[in-house]
């Protein structure tokens, strides 16, 4: 090593504190198979290569797999009837090793990544049936892996019968009632939405919002290692755009505990990823090929192996601000225990693309900069984004990680945090992405969020009378017009269009059409005030964000929310029929990526403003 590398080295270490050891491997001063190997020489201990000097298999012991990953150490052989174990650290871990053993053990010196990737392999049926089965064994009643319990299914046959014999004896009645009903579906979002405009932009922020601006992060010295964890499958495309942003993080280094998570038939993304030759603080874990192919069921398997205090999940394509993570451990530092997880921003850099792209972007602003602060705000519990998640990591896991049978497992994970008496925040900080550009991708990915939005609904309404008690009138409401109103709104909306189309043709009619002309009126009242309202956020959202070019295009919304509309059926059909199915969002197919490879930022929004 160069005196010149070791003396930066140094410099850095009194910045970042923590070991030169973990420095030097994260600026790509030395990998860490060769700090390993420095280890043993300054230890005056025997260093192993897992790769070539394999273990013992036979000295496996699946009971203590939490304790192999705990201390990052394995059983390696048997010599002259004594065990030897390997470790990362020999320091750390032999006392723990003699505890656990009842007797100490010789302890030699193995790479960290090497134990990683043998625990991978030699444990991968384990770690696999805990990723797919772990929260089901434990909390059956959150899990989607049951579509409907007997309850739900007997209900629904129930109202089905009833539904069906009301439209035998009084068929004009039950559709008068299910066209009220259908409004008043629209109202209760509409409402939402307009409680969105003022509570989102009027109202004062909250502490954690603002904890990093009014109190800044802890000196760097004193920042807790963070795990970032990216589930990849088929995202060569993107990664490079990824390990930049990542590498760009305003975030020492050597506390960066990144897991790029690849699928084991995946191999393109894994051979892209190994050819950025990133530093060695950046760990690949892969998983392997089982059913549900989903993306929590990756997280879950990576999640054993983080070692941060806090974690934040980003998806292949994003782009997060720099400062994001010192903002989220500001929020946490001020928050209590409570707060589980604080939510970033999100928007996109390809915004105004296409039409597309330029609804997608109003959705999002509306999304993120009104509708999650105004339920953050009310107390509410809110439905995550899935990407720019921070967690406190032995929250998540106490919450039970991620169901692998939900496809939107961010909106379940939000609302079982509330059940627990967890509570989520937001932090002002943006994380850019790619919006999708491509209808039929678009419809692809909208499809398979509102079949998570589904069985979310579905999951948490086995029991009413317990959700009810367990989030108090006012959460209860919040679900039951953000998670059911707006995803039946979805399914119903153009039965409405026809709704008010046939009472329209029918007002003035003698007998049992009399009454449509009320209808008529009631249910144009409903799409006017739903219609403004829906704009009238969208209008502020974009304005708050600082895309002003975007203020227009929001009188197309109701086009957008059309084919909103045929995306629900689509996952209505799938729920049915594939429920646990994960269809691929394609990346990397935006003309603007090639500038995005570049690092450039020109069209990117601009950060909300922050309003007190």
């Amino acid at each position: 090593m160069l005196p010149e590398m070791l003396a930066a080295a140094l410099e850095r270490q009194r910045d970042w504190g923590g070991p030169i050891g973990r420095v030097l491997v994260s600026t790509g001063s030395l990998r860490l198979i060769d700090l390993a190997r420095l280890y043993s020489t300054q230890r005056g201990l025997p260093f192993v290569n897992l790769l070539t000097e394999p273990r013992d298999r036979s000295l496996a012991q699946p009971a203590a797999l939490d304790f192999y990953l705990r201390e990052s150490c394995l059983p390696w052989r048997r010599r002259a009837g004594e065990t030897i174990y390997v470790a990362g650290h020999p320091d750390k871990a032999r006392a723990a090793i003699a505890d656990y053993e009842g007797r100490v053990r010789p302890v030699f010196v193995a790479s960290p990544r090497d134990i990683t990737r043998v625990v991978t392999r030699d444990f991968a049926n384990e770690l696999t049936d805990r990723a797919v089965f772990d929260l089901q064994q434990r909390m059956p009643e959150s899990s989607a892996a049951l579509r409907l319990s007997r309850s739900q299914s007997a209900w629904l046959l129930t109202g089905a019968i009833l539904l069906l014999a009301a439209l035998v004896m009084a068929p004009t009645t039950v559709f008068a009632l299910a066209n009220i009903a259908i409004g008043l579906v629209f109202l209760s979002v509409a409402a939402l939405r307009y409680v969105s405009i003022f509570t989102g932009l009027l109202s004062p922020p909250t502490a954690e919002e603002l904890a990093y601006e009014d109190n800044g992060a802890p000196p760097d010295a004193e920042l807790p290692v963070y795990t970032v964890m990216v589930p990849l499958f088929r995202e060569a495309r993107v990664l490079p755009i990824l390990a930049r942003a990542l590498q760009e993080l305003d975030y020492p280094a050597s506390k960066l505990d990144i897991k790029l998570i690849f699928e084991e038939s995946d191999t393109e993304t894994l051979e892209a990823a190994k050819a950025l030759k990133l530093p060695d603080h950046f760990e690949f874990i892969v998983v392997p090929t089982s059913l549900p192919q989903t993306k929590p069921k990756a997280c879950n398997f990576a999640l054993p192996f983080a070692k941060g205090r806090f974690l934040v999940i980003y998806d292949a394509e994003d782009s997060p601000e720099p400062k994001q993570l010192k903002k989220a451990v500001a929020a946490f530092e001020l928050g209590d225990e409570k707060l589980a997880c604080v939510q970033a921003q999100l928007n996109y850099y390809n915004w105004n693309e296409n039409w597309l792209t330029r609804q997608f972007a109003i959705e999002y602003a509306s999304f993120f900069d009104l509708l999650l602060p105004t339920m953050v705000r009310l107390g509410l519990p809110i439905p995550l984004g899935g990407t720019s998640t921070h967690f406190r990591t032995d929250a998540l896991r106490k919450a039970g990680a991620w169901d692998p049978n939900n496809v939107t497992e961010d909106a379940d994970l939000g609302i079982r945090f509330a059940l627990q008496g967890y509570r989520c925040g937001i932090i002002l900080s943006t994380t850019q992405e790619e919006a999708n550009c491509s209808l039929p991708n678009w419809i692809r990915q909208r499809s398979r969020w509102i079949k998570g939005w589904l069985q979310t609904y579905l999951v948490r309404m086995r029991h009413p009378v317990q959700l009810y008690k367990a989030l108090g009138f006012k959460g209860f409401l919040g679900f039951q017009v953000l998670i059911g109103g707006f995803t039946l709104s979805n399914l119903v909306h153009p039965l409405f269009y026809a709704a008010t189309l046939f009472a329209l043709a029918t007002t003035g009619m003698p007998a049992d059409f009399g009454s449509n002309a009320g209808l008529a009126l009631f249910n144009l009242l409903v799409l006017v005030s739903g219609y403004s309202l829906a704009i009238a956020a969208g209008m502020a959202a974009v304005l708050a964000r600082g895309l002003p070019l975007l203020f227009a295009q929001t009188f197309m919304m109701p086009a957008y929310w059309i084919l909103i509309s045929i995306s629900a059926y689509k996952a209505l059909w799938q729920l049915i029929t594939r429920p646990f199915h994960w269809e691929k969002t394609e990346h990397g197919i935006s003309r603007m990526l090639p500038g995005q490879l570049a690092g450039n930022t020109a069209e990117k929004p601009s950060e909300p403003a922050v309003t007190n």
